[in-house]
């Protein structure tokens, strides 16, 4: 066996190669997790969209013809990230990203309502928040004027 010259060449040969293999796979696994760690940190971004996603869905039970397409809204959502200030924080990051998609979605929605339903929405949107506790505070005026409306 030790004479074959072939088959150590051989077998040194696939023995580079599998060095080569693990060290890939030890950077692979390395990636990996920091691609499982950058995702955590925007998970907030992902559940705000979703969110919002999800209650202008609900509109269809205010009024039938409310329909909005998740490429409608996925179009706007990404206006709204390339829209945002860049940050080298990550929370910081986070959070205009939260703020920019949320108001984005808000106008775009809000444009398209009748008068009427208006209120509507901005309740919708003040309950689900108040419901996730994403409000800083909670203001019983505030929440007076959502149920009531301005008083004149």
């Amino acid at each position: 066996i030790t004479s074959d010259v072939g088959l150590i060449e051989g077998l040194e040969k696939t023995k580079e190669t599998s060095r080569e293999i693990a060290l890939q796979v030890a950077e692979a696994e390395k990636n990996e997790a920091e691609i499982n760690h950058s995702r955590e940190l925007y998970r907030p971004v992902a559940a705000e969209g979703s969110m919002l996603f999800f209650l202008v869905v609900e509109l269809s039970t205010v009024q039938h013809m409310y329909q909005y397409s998740l490429d409608a809204f996925n179009t706007f959502l990404q206006k709204a990230i390339d829209r945002t200030q860049e940050s080298e924080d990550v929370k910081e990051r986070t959070e205009r990203l939260i703020a920019s998609i949320r108001i984005t979605i808000f106008r775009w929605v809000n444009r398209g309502l009748f008068e009427d339903h208006k209120l509507i929405f901005c309740c919708m949107l003040s309950f689900r928040l108040l419901q996730l506790r994403q409000l800083e505070e909670y203001v019983p005026a505030h929440f007076s004027f959502l149920l009531r409306g301005p008083s004149v």
